[in-house]
């Protein structure tokens, strides 16, 4: 017997001051997923010793081992933050905003505490099978959005290798797939790209850029797992600092395009902007659910004008540098600040 890969679902669980270790009870986060994939990079060690045979290989003996978790999430307002929180670590800074609820994530930063995102543990039904894999810390998030298509998100986690579970081993029954959550289980109508504004200071006087037709934002960590003697899983999954880049591809509407023509072409020269990305959701109500994205100290680079279509386009690519605006604080810094908009009314992490 085959069986269906549409039963799949996976969940992340926040896991406290204690990395790496499943809570048994709790609440776990639901996210809608496609194309999921885990891989275990269980690792071999090649005994190439000579015997006096022409042979090259006798033996491979176990290495050590992490485990690494694919998937895609097209963006869902109510949903899409306790991603954020996990490329990001920082705490949701919850406030009011009319009938709906704001919710700003940015970067953490806690010396004590390495400033490590927190970890989740993952849990993971392909639709056959049960695995849970714990000390899971975020590598990167990759937003891609065109106006043709709906905005999706692609992540990628560093974690333990996974141990399999039944519904007595893990509680199954409070981590069953939407039947216990802290947030709406109302279905959420994902986010189509082409509700997003993208506004940059330095062009068009601030306004809205209506000629964008795809773009990608990256938040990378370059995480890697530290491994130590006496035992073959890692001692930490750890999160490198975060790096902040992206891409636009953009008709040519003009002959002073602001990429790439004229002395102060900002793809050019050394010209820091201040961008916004918000994608808004135009179905679910209340109306103004949203996600957006600040980047107060964007330098654009590597810029090209392309002509395989009928019509003329440009690419430009941008990096966000670290500043204090959007580190929220005069000694913090950080490339990129976050707010998402919904109607969830509880936190998605505090205190950590």
């Amino acid at each position: 017997m085959a069986f269906l890969s549409a039963n799949s679902y996976l969940g992340l669980i926040a896991e406290g001051s204690t990395p790496g270790v499943t809570p048994t009870s709790g609440t776990a986060t639901f996210i809608p997923i496609t194309t999921p994939q885990v891989t275990p990079m269980q690792t071999f060690l090649r005994d190439e010793a000579f015997r006096g045979s022409p042979a090259l290989v006798y033996d491979q003996v176990q290495g050590v081992r992490h485990d690494e978790v694919d998937f895609k999430s097209y963006l869902y307002a109510d949903t899409f933050p306790i991603l954020l929180t996990a490329v990001l670590g920082g705490n949701d800074v919850k406030t009011t905003a009319g009938s709906l609820y704001k919710h700003t994530i940015g970067l953490y930063n806690n010396p004590v505490k390495g400033s490590q995102p927190q970890t989740f543990s993952i849990l993971d039904f392909d639709g056959a099978n049960y695995f849970v894999m714990a000390g899971a810390k975020a590598d990167s998030l990759n937003v891609t959005f065109g106006a043709e298509a709906a905005a999706d998100a692609t992540l990628k986690f560093f974690a333990n290798p996974y141990t399999s579970y039944t519904a007595t081993t893990l509680n199954a029954s409070t981590y069953a797939p939407f039947y216990t959550s802290a947030f709406s289980l109302t279905p959420e109508s994902l986010i189509p790209a082409w509700n997003t504004t993208i506004t940059v200071s330095g062009i068009n006087s601030g306004a809205t850029l209506t000629y964008i037709s795809t773009g990608e934002l990256m938040i990378a960590r370059k995480t890697a797992s530290i491994f130590t003697m006496g035992t073959q899983a890692p001692y930490s999954n750890f999160a490198g600092p975060v790096e902040v880049t992206g891409k636009f591809t953009a008709v040519v509407d003009s002959q002073s395009d602001a990429w790439s023509t004229g002395t102060g072409a900002e793809a050019l020269t050394r010209s820091q902007q201040v961008m916004t990305i918000t994608l808004t959701d135009p179905n679910d109500s209340p109306l103004g659910q949203k996600i957006a994205f600040t980047m107060s100290n964007v330098q654009f680079h590597d810029v090209k004008r392309t002509r395989g279509k009928e019509y003329t386009e440009v690419e430009v690519s941008f990096t966000a540098n670290a500043n204090v605006t959007d580190g929220g604080s005069s000694t913090v810094f950080s490339p990129i600040s976050t707010a998402t908009t919904n109607a969830i009314t509880t936190t998605y992490q505090t205190g950590w």
